[in-house]
């Protein structure tokens, strides 16, 4: 018969140097610059696949430029200020 024990985590760890506020909200980019870059980066990559698939180099870079498009938008959507703000420590 085997035994099971109950673990509350490591035992070395020592909880009360945590700072939770600080690890509360990791900030996973839910911006306006965040979700436009990565959508049209999204496009980008589909029509980049889409002509890779047809065979076609036009097509394929094509969608490498909407790629760069879409991280060039979400860089000056960040700069204008719709991005996650920085934290203050």
């Amino acid at each position: 018969m085997s035994q099971t024990v109950a673990r509350n985590g490591a035992s070395d760890l020592d909880k009360s140097t945590i700072d939770y506020a600080a690890i509360a909200d990791p900030g996973h980019g839910n911006s306006v610059a965040g979700w436009t870059g990565v959508i049209v980066m999204l496009i980008g990559v589909t029509i980049g696949c889409v002509g890779f698939t047809i065979h076609t180099a036009t097509i394929t870079y094509v969608g490498i430029g909407v790629v760069v498009l879409g991280l060039i938008a979400g860089i000056i959507l960040r700069a204008v200020g719709l991005g996650n703000k920085p934290k203050k420590k």
